[in-house]
């Protein structure tokens, strides 16, 4: 059986900026996101990859019609209401817009900046699963070093964690952040340790990288690469990738797994 590679990507609103203090227009935020999304659709389509989008409710408000299309390839999940701010009533609110925008049950959340989560408040809103774990430790945010690296069932809940993909033993981070500043040939032995212990790879990765972001105030090291060079770069990620193993969603991932 071929190893499976699961792709995801948090679709919200690009306001990254304003924690490095650039001013960004809510519109402006969007139109970047957006730019960005049309760009990956068309080399997810050439790959032939089927991925999760953990989607803002204020996203999806935005662009219902991207959204509607988009579901009809891709797996829809929340990614709570607002990008940067957080209410509990989010939780609900966010799975009602996207099921009503998509046509389908949305089965999973991942929460903003990889924030704790309440999972009995995710099962009384009728979610499967979260992934809103990075089983490593980042100085300023989370220390969850400790954390199982693998799928695991939270029992008083039996809502479904799927942590990020991070390598064994030393639980180096495969984000977008690493995948944007290491070689590609670093990121892809990397990969290939988790897939070869694991047998399968959980990346993330954010649409906003796919735009052009080089008229925006931030640090070099997360607005380069970004546009054509960025596409190039993940364009030979994902060919790599698929003689890998099989892409698969998060939920056909998770319905074949054994606990």
């Amino acid at each position: 059986m071929k190893p499976k590679i699961i792709l995801t990507f948090d679709l919200e609103e690009f306001d990254l900026p304003l924690e490095y203090n650039c001013p960004i227009s809510e519109e402006l935020q969007f139109e970047t996101s957006n730019e960005g999304l049309h760009k990956l659709i068309q080399l997810l389509a050439q790959h032939k990859v089927r991925a999760t989008f953990f989607t803002t409710g204020n996203f999806c408000e935005k662009y219902p019609g991207t959204i509607k299309s988009l579901s009809e390839n891709h797996e829809i999940a929340s990614h709570a209401y607002y990008h940067s701010q957080f209410d509990t009533e989010y939780i609900i609110r966010s799975k009602q817009i996207l099921e009503a925008t998509s046509g389908k049950q949305v089965k999973g959340f991942r929460m903003p900046l990889f924030q704790k989560v309440d999972y009995e408040n995710l099962r009384e809103a009728g979610y499967r699963y979260d992934s809103s774990v990075n089983p490593t430790f980042l100085p300023g945010r989370y220390n969850n070093f400790n954390v199982s690296r693998t799928p695991y069932k939270i029992t008083s809940s039996e809502i479904i964690e799927l942590p990020l993909s991070v390598s064994p033993v030393i639980r180096f981070p495969l984000s977008w952040f690493s995948f944007k500043n290491l070689p590609l040939i670093i990121f892809r032995l990397f990969c290939n340790s988790v897939i070869r212990h694991d047998e399968y790879l959980h990346l993330y990765f954010h649409p906003w990288e796919f735009a052009d972001l080089d008229s925006f105030k931030i640090p070099g090291y997360i607005k380069k690469p970004s546009g054509k060079k960025y596409i190039k770069k993940f364009d030979e990620l994902l060919f790599y990738l698929s003689k890998k193993g099989e892409f698969v969603t998060v939920s056909e991932f998770l319905e074949s797994y054994i606990f």
